[in-house]
């Protein structure tokens, strides 16, 4: 009982000590609770896509347990630092290891039972308000959020797990030092660091590797597989950049005479020499939490914008009724007979057929591709698309008379410059290319797409099937890779009529020559389950990795304006004014301000071609909206970041200033 109350008195009286690790495990238990929640919740079965949607919320989940255990961490550390002289105390006023322990352990319990009820009601709480902002960007219609018992007990239970980690850590701490080191714990200073060349080679390097992955990436699947291997090349590198650059950098400044001997650059380098080893790491771990939340927001909030396009590209009119087969004279009989049948007015409408090959494509110097294409290359990957030059011009395509072995090329996604084709020995010459054709949906894909126009049903016939015999050959197994030509009508049809005919179509996916029924409203639909989802943990993640940075540049103010205090003060009682220690103060606080956000944006910057591949994806190719989002991104984190850093610059002046 006694040493639950000293821990209490502790707690009570150190609060401000306390009080950003109870802000840290608050937010971090909240944040889990409000993912958890959801993700378990029966709720989620009352929205279509659940299945989806709970998948994208557990990862969501599991980087969220993971960058709690990150913060809790960092912040139960600095609390030991603070905590570490009281310890030393202790320890000379008589109470051995085990007793001291003891006390770490009750203020533990009685930070996590706070922890516990604080974050469970702020996490019930946001977890309705949270649901109803989530069902909105799904298009759904249910906002009724049950809570989930398990996903309760889970967070508790990860919590438990994390709080058991600290108390290890504590009493590894407790037990290796003895009461002189724990009295001068919190008040050691860093050595002044070696030049550390071969760190600042290393870092150079290793960013140099990464920007020239991102910087010359060609295709989404490039872009897919050397994203990890970038993305762990920058952490690694910006680690070493501010352990072993900017230490290098400061012994230059310091070598220099001229710079170094002037009392506002004499005080800020000597300042942060001799403690950029502990500096460093916080410098880079905000660089990295900054970075991650431009991608995370950025990739989000364009790939949410950026479907919708899409969707609309795919429907020139509201409704596609399509049928695929062999013999296009079969797929328009069979559609003509559904449209009949339901009175579908296509009046102003007019059938189109195409099929699509996806295949390597290289072209040669000459500026000739042949199939089957020997390229191994991952970027020569395409889809090519064959259409009429009929159909097209019934769509509203303005295009010249072609040839059996003519061809207009349109280049929807790619930039391979191609003059022929041979196409399984039958030759196809480009006479022109097209920058768009009206009323063409667009297909949907991860790599290039070029979409050949010929000359009519029977030479896209005649293309088909030498594709299919070169399959028959290359496949003399049971199963049958032969490309089927896809007849569509294109219709605009009220809200009662699309429901109407889409309950009509045959729902037997096996059942050959089946009607297929599409809306622009249920595509929209379907893919905003998946995108909306993506944003809101996008959005949580991105509030999770402010936190993260906000709690490190306060850690930082803190710890910071406790070691330069004394410092500042010998500097004043020494001649120095309050000026010139307020000009010094600027100075410091101003650079390390400025490095972690401006690198930050340089590592972004060099990412943005790989992050646009990879949103390519998704068949997002607007390359003026990706860079337009990730502007705005930029600059509203860069915002958030600034006040953050103004409201906690004020602690280190006010610990600092005399």
């Amino acid at each position: 009982m006694f040493y639950l109350k000293l821990a209490f008195q502790n707690i009570r009286k150190s609060f401000s000590n306390f009080s950003p690790f109870l802000l840290a495990t608050t937010s971090m238990f909240a944040i889990t609770l409000i993912l958890s929640n959801l993700a378990f919740s029966k709720s989620l079965d009352q929205l279509r896509g659940a299945d989806a949607v709970r998948t994208l919320m557990k990862f969501g989940l599991a980087i969220i347990v993971l960058f709690s255990v990150i913060i809790v961490s960092y912040s139960h550390r600095f609390l030991l630092k603070q905590r570490t002289r009281e310890f030393g105390l202790y320890n000379i006023l008589g109470l051995n290891k085990r007793n001291i322990a003891t006390i770490s352990f009750w203020e533990l319990l009685m930070t996590f039972v706070m922890t516990l009820v604080a974050g469970t009601i702020l996490g019930l709480i946001f977890s309705e308000f949270l649901f109803l902002i989530f069902v909105h960007l799904i298009g759904g219609n249910y906002f009724n959020l049950t809570v989930s018992i398990p996903a309760v007990l889970l967070t508790i239970l990860v919590f438990a797990a994390i709080f058991a980690l600290l108390m290890f850590f504590a009493m590894v701490t407790i037990k290796r030092n003895s009461a002189i080191s724990l009295l001068k714990d919190n008040t050691r200073s860093e050595r002044e660091p070696r030049g550390r060349l071969i760190m600042s080679i290393l870092s150079i390097l290793m960013l140099a590797v990464a920007y020239y992955l991102a910087l010359s990436v060609q295709g989404p699947i490039e872009a897919l597989l050397k994203f990890f291997i970038a993305v762990v090349l920058v952490i690694i590198g910006t680690y070493l950049l501010y352990i072993g650059v900017t230490i290098f950098v400061l012994k230059r400044q310091k070598a220099n005479k001229s710079y170094y001997y002037k009392p506002e650059h004499f005080i800020t380098t000597s300042s942060m020499l001799y403690r950029m080893k502990t500096n460093a790491v916080g410098l880079a771990n905000i660089t990295i939490l900054v970075t991650m939340t431009f991608v995370t927001l950025a990739t989000s909030v364009a790939l949410y914008v950026g479907v919708q396009k899409v969707v609309a590209e795919q429907f020139p009119k509201n409704t596609n009724i399509s049928i695929s087969g062999k013999n296009i004279d079969e797929n328009k009989a069979a559609l003509n007979t559904f449209i009949q049948e339901n009175d579908v007015d296509t009046s102003k409408a007019a059938p189109y057929s195409s099929f699509t090959v996806m295949t390597n494509f290289s072209v040669n110097a000459d500026k000739q591709a042949a199939l089957p294409a020997n390229s191994p290359k991952l970027n020569d990957y395409a889809a090519l698309r064959f259409v009429t030059r009929d159909d097209m011009v019934k769509l509203g395509n303005d295009l010249p008379e072609l040839a059996s072995n003519q061809a207009i090329l349109y280049k929807a996604f790619g930039d391979k410059d191609v003059k022929s084709v041979d196409w399984f020995g039958e030759k196809l010459e480009i006479v022109k290319e097209v920058p768009s054709l009206k009323n063409l949906p667009k297909f949907p894909g991860v790599f290039d797409v070029f979409v050949f126009v010929v000359s009519d049903e029977q030479e896209l016939t005649k293309l088909n099937d030498l594709n299919n015999q070169e399959e028959i050959k290359k496949n003399t197994g049971a199963v049958d890779f032969s490309t089927q030509i896809s007849t569509e009508w294109l219709v605009n049809l009220s809200a009662k009529e699309r429901e109407v005919l889409s309950k009509k179509a045959p729902n037997d996916v096996n059942q050959p020559n089946r009607v297929i029924v599409a809306t622009e409203k249920e595509s929209k639909e379907g893919i905003m389950e998946f995108t909306g989802g993506f944003l809101f943990i996008g959005f949580m993640l991105g509030i999770t990795f402010i936190l993260g940075a906000a709690l490190i540049i306060y850690y930082k103010q803190i710890s910071e304006g406790a070691e330069d205090k004394r410092s500042y003060r010998i500097l004043q009682e020494v001649g120095l004014t309050k000026k010139e220690v307020k000009k010094s103060i600027d100075s410091q606080v101003m650079v390390v301000f400025f490095m972690p956000i401006i690198v930050s944006i340089i590592h972004f910057a060099a990412a943005f071609v790989m992050i646009s591949k990879l949103i390519n994806i998704f068949g997002i190719t607007d390359i003026g909206m990706i860079a337009t989002v990730s502007g705005i991104t930029i600059l509203v984190i860069s915002i958030i970041y600034y006040l953050i850093y103004r409201k906690t610059s004020k602690i280190y002046y006010r610990i600092v200033e005399r």
